[in-house]
């Protein structure tokens, strides 16, 4: 039997269970990671992070969903971890660097004495190759482009964040907690045009500078939040010229994220409070 010290933390209500293994080495097989991750045989959470030490950077983030699948980054994932960083005083520093599977990531804190506040993450360019995110259509980019599931037919927008995302823009007369993401989500996650799969973000334009967005993650199913996914949502609104400006508050079920883009070439930047639930063991068989 295995003991594992680990950390819960949550952006938003996207839930990650955090372990340090820059100290000692530790890893999962991919069913043990769904037993840690499962809600009532385990801890429960949407992802588990393991804190690596770099031979570069600050520090490595090994990310895995909850079925126990390896991601290339999770952007409230990499805020949380930075959060465990601060509160276990790995780093002295409020500006560090984390590698991750789609790049580095700069983060910045804002620390107020002991206090944490709000965490930015330079997320990188957007990425619209079809061949990068990937999607296999022979475009230049992927907007408009319309697949049909079951009896409707969706007008997708796709764009990577380092994982990739399809996203679709609801009639304004549609209600968003109506539409049966259970059936949507999966059928749009596993489509045949998206060789490595992806995420999927249904957007409900709201006030001003708003969005309001639900999604199913690949790997996981519908979460309260997604990082990535407000990323790449608030990036096709603002390309599609939806809004003015380069900034859009993205509300997702779990609280609200800010989104910053300066086309066309700019970084991508992800800011929003993350939350230290609690510490614990869990005894592993």
């Amino acid at each position: 039997m295995r003991k594992i010290v680990f950390s819960k933390y949550h952006g938003q209500g996207n839930d990650f269970i955090i372990i340090d293994a820059a100290q000692k080495s530790i890893s999962f097989g991919e069913e043990e990671i769904q037993i840690i991750c499962d809600r009532h045989l385990g801890v429960g959470a949407d992802g588990l992070i393991l804190v690596k030490k770099s031979e570069d950077y600050d520090f490595y983030m090994d990310y895995y969903n909850m079925d126990g699948s390896k991601a290339e980054m999770c952007g409230n994932g990499i805020r949380c971890m930075a959060g465990f960083i601060f509160d276990k005083k790995l780093s002295s520093e409020s500006s560090i660097e984390i590698d991750t599977l789609a790049g580095v990531k700069a983060i910045e804190m804002e620390i107020n004495g002991n206090l944490l506040g709000s965490i930015s993450v330079d997320m990188d360019k957007p990425i619209f190759d079809p061949k990068l995110i990937p999607v296999d259509l022979k475009r230049d980019e992927v907007f408009g482009y319309k697949v049909p599931v079951g009896n409707r037919v969706f007008n997708i927008n796709c764009i990577s964040m380092g994982n990739p995302h399809c996203i679709i823009f609801l009639d304004q007369d549609e209600e968003l907690g109506n539409i049966p993401l259970d059936v949507w989500g999966p059928a749009l996650e596993k489509h045949s045009i998206f060789p490595n799969k992806t995420n999927v973000e249904f957007i409900k334009m709201g006030e001003e500078n708003q969005i309001d967005m639900r999604v199913w993650e690949r790997g996981v199913g519908e979460t309260l939040a997604c990082g990535t996914g407000a990323c790449a949502a608030g990036v096709c609104t603002i390309k599609l010229r939806k809004i003015k400006g380069s900034e859009v508050n993205v509300k997702v079920p779990g609280g609200r994220l800010e989104v910053r883009w300066n086309p066309p070439s700019g970084s991508v930047f992800l800011k929003g409070i993350v939350k230290h639930v609690y510490d614990g063991l869990y005894f592993l068989d």
